[in-house]
């Protein structure tokens, strides 16, 4: 008897697996989809500030970094051969920067200055510089500084300004 209720009971049981088969075991197991949320997409909006409309405000901001660089190119003569081109670069490049924003004559002014200046780069990118030499770029930066201040402030300026194309 005890055999025939153990062949029942595994028949039954196979019956009941055969029927109802793997699919609950397959769902709990199953990855469930992600659910979409509705974004709305970013409007961006951009306002074109017109070089135009701001030539002072880059004019100061060229003017600034000239001096922050020629200072720094002032006391850092005696510092690493990376530093001081990089310093002296910068030095030129703003300089020809605020050349872009000035009218005719105040440019060729400017011009003459940016030359001076550049007149010194064969000797600042040397690796190392004489004390002759150093004295000699330490003079001419600080006496353009003092010319430059002078004259190219933006109060003095702000009636010259206007956006150059360069050539």
């Amino acid at each position: 008897m005890f055999r025939n209720r153990t062949w029942t009971f595994i028949f039954i049981l196979l019956l009941c697996v055969s029927f109802t088969g793997c699919a609950g075991l397959q769902r709990k197991f199953a990855r469930k989809k992600k659910k979409q949320e509705d974004k709305s997409p970013i409007v961006v909006s951009t306002y074109d500030y017109s070089k135009e409309l701001r030539v002072d405000e880059l004019y100061k901001k060229h003017l600034l970094f000239w001096q922050s660089w020629q200072t720094e190119l002032l006391g850092r003569l005696d510092a690493t051969y990376k530093k001081r081109t990089s310093c002296y670069d910068y030095t030129v490049a703003s300089l020809t920067e605020m050349k872009k924003y000035l009218a005719s004559p105040k440019a060729e002014e400017l011009e003459v200055f940016i030359k001076n200046i550049k007149s010194i780069d064969p000797v600042i990118k040397k690796k190392h510089l004489s004390r002759g030499e150093k004295n000699r770029i330490k003079n001419l930066l600080e006496k353009t500084k003092r010319q430059i201040d002078k004259s190219f402030s933006y109060s003095d300026v702000k009636d010259y300004l206007e956006l150059r194309k360069q050539k």
